[in-house]
């Protein structure tokens, strides 16, 4: 009987094994710089481990993105020197500007709206000449096409994604949820902005007549930038280079999965489509043990630890700032560790531990780790959610300030909006409340559970219609009708238009019929008179 089974299981196995093989695709990646690479990174992981082939473009002038890889195919765009930067010089400008806008007193969400949309121009440079260099290589566009992949799986930041899958005519897999002016959310499904807040709003769902006022007149100043400033300049590269007029926002629509790296237990609930998938927190896993000399550290803090962290870009504060918030951390009974390399700092407590890198998800899921100080960084946001550690949130910029305040909305963080002027004593209080308060914790730990508690894992889903995508050559079937609507049938301008033509004519007929009826009334009256 025991060979019998031996031979059932390995006939079992090889079938698996030939399934997967068969099932195997070819993937053609087109990421964008920094954090963005670093996560799509982990689901290329993910698939090639599952036996799938890829191929991602990088620019030769990239800053992050592996220029060598064992397990992917690279291919090394040529990109003109004008744009290329080192990393210390790149670094140093985007920090610059991270704390320009950080510290900078907006007025209203509309000066914070108009520096975005700034910053996105300034990007319009950069990006056209990439897809130009990109195009204009007839060896490595020969070369795209004669690759017989199977998929596009793009960052929606980069528009060489949807221009590739348009001309390669290929299904396509979008990972992430930020167009370069806007959610992706707003050109794929229905959001109404009566309690869909935009970027840079500074609102929750639950907005009072002037904040729907604010959130609208937003909206609408994205949408022209957008559709006047921006799209038009990729609408020419797609006519140049793909030869149609379908524009660059059109393709966007055309999408056949949507990997959105969000989750309702974080985000504010919203009308979603079949062809969404949300897999907020899909880099998120239990922790690991750390490095010697950090699990000495954290084993041995009695009273608990507290992780301070602005993200991958931000190693280092101006130093007025970093000593302000040093001498609140040194007030702390909790030992502190603080991924920091700027300059050495006199307030610097004895409880504090500095490093240049930090295995965060692992110090996060340590049993000892208190409080999270953070920018509020999607990553960083979801990994605590994961391992319900409460957050005392300093956002810097861009959806950073919106992420932190919904964990306030659910009473899981505590939002610094001043980093120009942080004091010590605000740092200290802030992540004193959070320790000390056990309903931070609680609602953390609540949110935890309700992430955890699905049927299949962010990461497996994300995998499955990655999957599904190339096995059936598309999803068209879960693309709503409605987004090649023209403008005024979508928001049936026409058929308002046609009933209130025919209710003013019945009101007309009606009333002439009324007056002629009245006036014949009028005319017998007299006679008899």
């Amino acid at each position: 009987m025991a060979p019998v089974r031996r031979m059932l299981g390995t006939s079992v196995f090889l079938c698996v094994a030939a399934l997967s093989f068969v099932q195997a695709g070819k993937i053609l990646v087109v990421p964008v710089e920094g954090s963005h690479w670093i996560n799509i990174k982990i689901l290329m992981m993910e698939l090639f481990q599952r036996g799938h082939e890829l191929t991602f473009l990088r620019p030769s002038n990239s800053l992050y993105i592996d220029e060598y890889s064992e397990e992917f195919r690279v291919i090394n765009v040529p990109v003109a020197e004008t744009y290329a930067l080192s990393r210390d010089e790149f670094e140093k400008h985007a920090l610059e500007w991270v704390f320009r806008v950080a510290t900078t007193k907006h007025s209203s969400p509309f000066s914070l709206a108009w520096n975005f949309i700034q910053a996105i121009q300034s990007g319009i440079q950069p990006v056209s000449a990439a897809v130009s260099a990109l195009f204009e290589d007839s060896t490595i566009m020969t070369n795209l096409r004669n690759a017989n992949f199977d998929l596009v799986l793009a960052d929606p930041y980069n528009i060489a994604g949807p221009m590739l899958a348009h001309h390669l005519k290929l299904p396509m897999v979008f990972f992430g949820r930020w167009m370069p002016t806007e959610d992706i959310h707003f050109a794929t499904a229905p959001s109404p902005l009566s309690y869909v807040p935009v970027i840079n709003s500074r609102m929750t769902d639950k907005m009072v007549f002037s904040e729907r006022v604010t959130n609208v007149l937003m909206f609408s100043m994205y949408y022209a930038a957008s559709h006047l400033l921006i799209y038009p300049v990729y609408d020419k590269l797609c006519q140049l280079y793909l030869h149609t007029d379908v524009g660059i926002f059109e393709m966007y629509k055309k999408a056949d999965i949507y990997l959105m790296k969000v989750d309702f237990v974080f985000e504010f609930p919203r009308p979603i489509m079949p062809n969404a998938v949300y897999i907020g927190g899909f880099q998120c896993k239990p922790s690991k043990p750390l490095p010697h000399d950090l699990q000495e550290f954290m084993d041995g803090a009695s009273q608990g630890v507290v992780v301070f962290s602005l993200g991958t870009l931000v190693k280092y504060l101006p130093y007025n700032i970093a000593r302000e918030i040093a001498a609140g951390l040194a007030q702390l009974s909790e030992k502190v560790i603080w991924r920091y390399a700027g300059e050495k700092l006199d307030t610097l407590g004895n409880n504090t531990m500095v490093a240049d890198w930090i295995p965060q998800n692992d110090i996060l899921g340590h049993p000892n780790t208190k409080a999270f100080l953070a920018h509020g960084g999607e990553n960083g946001v979801y990994e605590a959610i994961y391992h319900g550690v409460p957050i005392v949130g300093i956002p810097l910029f861009g959806d950073q300030y919106e992420n932190i305040l919904r964990l306030k909305t659910r009473g899981a963080a505590i939002l610094l909006d001043n980093l120009a002027d942080v004091t010590s004593e605000e740092i200290f209080s802030a992540v004193r409340l959070v320790i000390d308060d056990p309903s931070y914790g609680a609602a953390m730990k609540h949110l935890s559970k309700l992430h955890r508690d699905t049927p299949i894992s962010p990461m497996n889903a994300a995998v499955f219609w990655t999957e599904f995508t190339m096995r059936h050559g598309g999803a068209g079937h879960l693309q709503a009708v409605g987004n090649n609507l023209p403008w005024y049938q979508y928001y049936l301008l026409d058929v308002i238009t046609f009933i209130v033509l025919i209710v003013t004519v019945c009101i007309s007929l009606v009333y002439k019929f009324l007056k002629a009826i009245f006036r014949k009334c009028c005319s017998r009256k007299k006679k008899r008179d």
